[in-house]
């Protein structure tokens, strides 16, 4: 059984490592084509197309599709097995199909592996650079404007804008309320608030400042309120970097940064990171989904049948997009929804473990 299983080993990474090769290439090809007018139009360098962008897409779109590659790499050789009637020779050696599934289960996690750095590490850090690279010469990724921003900054903070321009780093119709022990102490209303590059610090202008002094017998208080058309400067302990995070800033961190950020904005009450939190998510089940997807991409290649390998891709390809289509489905649902990231995010996998296990069941024996 050793044997089957080196033979397996090698027929399996090979296969994966020759389809990731094709299919990125094919990928190159076909985003050269459609972006060579773009690279044309805003001058772009050379090496920084070929360095910055093409290098860094590589690994990309390798870690990205590592779970649709992996299910191609089983289907294709896996049914080429049965086809020559090796599994049936296998079977009647009384090889069971939890035995012979334990290789490709191996291999899943020998792909796994690197792939997890990949995902969570080395990715994130070349995506800036190709992120950057698209906004200089492609398209605007970065959001240049946010309309009805709010944030909590610290546990006993929010700020609201009725309107943010990232680049200029100005807002308008800006309010900044401060808490102690759940009570409003102070509210600052302003037309307009501004980052000062020199001073490092928030600059209001046209503002109204609410001070609220509590009566300790009863709830009841006064508010004492002053009015000015001139600026003033506060600090609000956060840059505009920080207060506004763009969603290609969020790609750029690696996981560890991202848990970081979490952690830090939680403790100071912003609750609202469903981007982050998104993104997070989707790099464990994204790599959890090689595993799913090799006992998917087993089961429905096994057995021989009349169609052959044609039949098994074609099924097994719309199996998976499927899957895809629920992964990108969930994280829409979550943004626009109030259903929890961790669980919408995870829910394909769940689902599709399911149906996994159900089809190596009817298939495999």
């Amino acid at each position: 059984m050793k044997k089957i299983d080196i033979y397996i080993y090698k027929k399996f990474l090979s296969t994966y490592f020759i389809s990731t090769s094709i299919i990125i290439s094919i990928a190159v090809v076909f985003d050269l084509s459609e972006k060579i007018d773009n690279f044309i139009d805003h001058k772009a360098p050379l090496d920084l197309i070929v360095k910055n962008y093409y290098f860094n897409f590589i690994i990309h779109y390798s870690t990205v599709f590592s779970g649709l590659i992996t299910f191609i790499s089983v289907v294709f050789f896996t049914s080429r097995l049965s086809e020559n009637s090796e599994i049936i020779a296998l079977y009647n050696s009384r090889i069971s199909p939890w035995r012979l599934i334990r290789p490709y289960i191996i291999c899943a996690f020998i792909i796994f592996i690197p792939t997890s750095f990949l995902s969570n590490s080395l990715t994130p850090q070349t995506n800036e650079k190709r992120l950057e690279f698209e906004n200089n010469f492609i398209k605007k990724t970065d959001i240049k404007s946010e309309r009805n921003f709010n944030k909590s900054i610290n546990n006993n903070s929010m700020i609201y804008m009725s309107y943010y321009n990232v680049n200029q780093k100005k807002g308008i119709d800006f309010c900044w309320q401060k808490l102690n022990k759940k009570k409003l102490q102070k509210k600052i209303n302003s037309k307009i608030i501004q980052w000062d590059n020199k001073v490092l610090k928030w600059k209001i202008t046209d503002y109204k400042i609410d001070s609220f002094i509590y009566n300790k017998i009863n709830d009841s208080f006064k508010i004492i309120s002053k009015y000015d058309k001139g600026s003033l400067y506060i600090n609000l302990k956060e840059d505009p970097n920080i207060i506004f995070k763009q969603k290609r800033e969020i790609q750029s961190m690696t996981t560890k940064q991202i848990s970081s950020y979490i952690k830090k904005e939680r403790e100071n009450g912003n609750y609202d990171l469903k981007l982050e939190i998104i993104e997070k998510t989707q790099r464990t089940t994204n790599l959890v989904s090689i595993i799913i997807l090799t006992i998917l991409g087993f089961s429905i290649s096994i057995k021989k049948n009349k169609g052959g390998l044609g039949i098994k891709l074609t099924f097994g390809i719309l199996l998976c997009f499927t899957y895809i289509f629920f992964m990108k489905f969930s994280s829409t649902l979550t943004l626009n929804g109030s259903v929890s990231p961790e669980i919408a995010i995870w829910i394909p996998n769940f689902l599709f473990s399911i149906i996994s296990i159900y089809l190596f069941k009817k298939f495999s024996f």
